[in-house]
């Protein structure tokens, strides 16, 4: 009998479960759907309206036309190498099956609906792609619509930078972003063509112990306060990114508490320079300190469990990355980078 219970109130689970998860996937389409609606809806005299749905850096963006069609393209590995990953030749044929072609110009894979076919099928159809073609993860999408002076052939995220071959009129680094109608790749940096590659050398140097120790005396109580800040504010779009030149980390919040702290290693694929730093034994450093591939961004990443992780812990483990993996030995000194500036 006691048996018998014990199945009755696992099928209640289970079935509680179920329901849960659909009633989280009606949630995301319903916000997809919505954010659709906004830009089919609103019109600005003179802007194009967008919507933007991504997991990380997998992405769809949807643009409304002249025709009031909607243009939609989903990432592609020109500008962002990180999904080769990813786009393996299976998922490329899932996101053909379902419509999504190759467009040269930016790499991207586009798909148009004319005017007149419901936001509902159109934000299906997108989830659907980022599911399918990305294996995106649809608990955790963000959604937002945004207006922008109208133009032939609009600014992009570069493909340094997050979401790239995004269109976007506020780039995070104005450095990164491509103008014009058709994107080229730039042939990978020689030693001798950057003023970074006296970095590059020292990047080189040996791991020294002694000086993990300096940079940890120097560096480290500023570290950890600002850890501390991105979980006092995890609600808030907050982060901090450790700029050593060549390299760096950034971190950000994942999530409301007692969620964790994702932080980012930058990867070749972010910087092509890098190649000649993060050698396969520095990506196995890398590997060892708990950071995957790059796939879901350009650079490599890892959560930081919220309990558990001591700030002193992890800032020592962030500057240990920065001295083994990219060579940083103090020298310049490092950069403190935030959502309000660089300090």
């Amino acid at each position: 009998m006691r048996g018998h219970t014990i199945r009755i109130m696992r099928c209640i689970a289970a079935f509680a479960s179920i329901a849960l998860l659909g009633a989280s996937a009606q949630a995301d389409r319903a916000r997809v759907e919505e954010a659709l609606s906004n830009i089919m809806e609103l019109e600005r005299p003179g802007q194009m309206a967008l919507a933007t749905v991504w997991d990380g850096n997998k992405y769809v963006q949807c643009r409304r036309m002249i025709d009031l069609s909607l243009r939609c393209e989903a990432a592609g590995a020109l500008m962002q190498p990180s999904l080769e990953r990813v786009l393996s030749p299976e998922r490329v044929a899932r996101l053909a099956a379902l419509g999504w072609r190759l467009d040269v110009r930016f790499g991207n894979y586009a798909q148009s609906f004319a005017a007149g076919v419901p936001a509902s099928r159109i934000a299906g159809m997108i989830l659907q792609a980022l599911k399918e073609g990305y294996d995106a993860d649809l608990t955790t999408l963000d959604v937002q619509t945004d207006w922008m002076k109208s133009v032939a052939c609009p600014p992009r995220n570069g493909p340094t930078q997050n979401l790239a071959g995004m269109i976007n009129d506020h780039p995070p680094g104005a450095s990164g972003v491509v103008r014009g109608c058709a994107y080229q790749p730039e042939r990978p940096l020689a030693a001798n063509e950057s003023s970074k590659s006296k970095l590059v050398q020292r990047s080189q140097q040996r791991p020294d112990q002694a000086r993990k120790a300096q940079l940890m005396e120097q560096y480290g109580r500023r570290i950890s306060g600002e850890i501390r800040r991105l979980r006092i504010n995890s609600e808030r779009r907050v982060f901090m990114v450790l700029d050593a030149s060549p390299g760096y980390v950034q971190c950000a919040p994942s999530g409301p508490p007692p969620a964790g702290i994702y932080c980012e290693a930058q990867s070749a694929e972010s910087w092509p320079a890098l190649a000649r730093i993060l050698t396969p034994e520095r990506v196995a450093l890398l590997h060892a300190a708990g950071y995957a591939d790059p796939g879901r961004s350009p650079n490599y990443g890892k959560t930081y469990p919220g309990p558990g992780t001591s700030d002193i812990a992890m800032a020592q483990e962030l500057l240990a990355i920065l001295h083994d993996v990219y060579g940083y030995d103090g020298v310049p000194q490092l950069i403190f980078r935030s959502e309000k500036r660089a300090r």
